[in-house]
């Protein structure tokens, strides 16, 4: 009979690091208590992993709760510089139309001023724009919405990996429990390990 064509392994059932039933309890003890201490900071780092993923998640969702109430407060603001523009070009046509040397000295400095305020209104207009098109980039319902979604799947990673994990100490511990039946076996013990 083949090792492959035994019974299925009766640490199977039992959960993992639980004695074997055989062997010295206090050696058991001390392997079992050496491979947690192997595997503390794999199960700490991948504990960690899945607490910073679930606070990327809430943040997101708060995020997304801002921007869809920033959105319902949202109101139309017109823009001044329509006007602005119109009516210096009435103030060049008003230029024109003036008479004497000093009125059209005084419309030309009002010209010059209304141009320059235009000017000023027209900078700072695009540098708004830019800002508001990277709001919209970085905080629009959509942007927030998929960030939420980014940071579900990086959940669900790191819950994976968590699992993955300690399926790996339970490999260990289940390997433990076989050597610990193959040696008591052999009429061996586990103070040799």
């Amino acid at each position: 009979m083949d090792d492959d064509d035994q019974a299925p392994d009766p640490m199977a059932a039992q959960p993992a690091g639980r004695y074997p039933g055989h062997g010295d309890p206090l050696e058991w003890e001390r392997l079992v208590h050496a491979l947690g201490v192997r595997f503390a900071p794999h199960l700490e780092a991948a504990a960690g992993a899945v607490r910073e993923a679930e606070d990327e998640l809430s943040a997101a969702r708060d995020n997304l709760a801002r921007a869809r109430k920033a959105e319902e407060d949202q109101r139309y603001q017109s823009d001044r510089l329509v006007f602005m523009r119109a009516s210096l070009a009435d103030e060049v046509e008003a230029l024109g139309r003036k008479s004497t040397p000093k009125k059209l000295r005084v419309a030309y400095r009002y010209l010059v001023s209304r141009a320059a305020e235009l000017a000023q209104g027209e900078v700072q207009g695009y540098l708004a724009d830019q800002a508001a098109q990277r709001r919209h980039r970085e905080e629009s319902v959509a942007a927030c919405m998929e960030a939420e979604r980014r940071a579900a799947d990086r959940l669900d990673a790191a819950a994976a990996m968590q699992q993955r994990v300690l399926a790996a100490e339970r490999t260990a511990l289940q390997g433990l429990a076989v050597l610990s039946e193959k040696l008591a076996g052999q009429g061996d013990s586990l103070a040799s390990v």
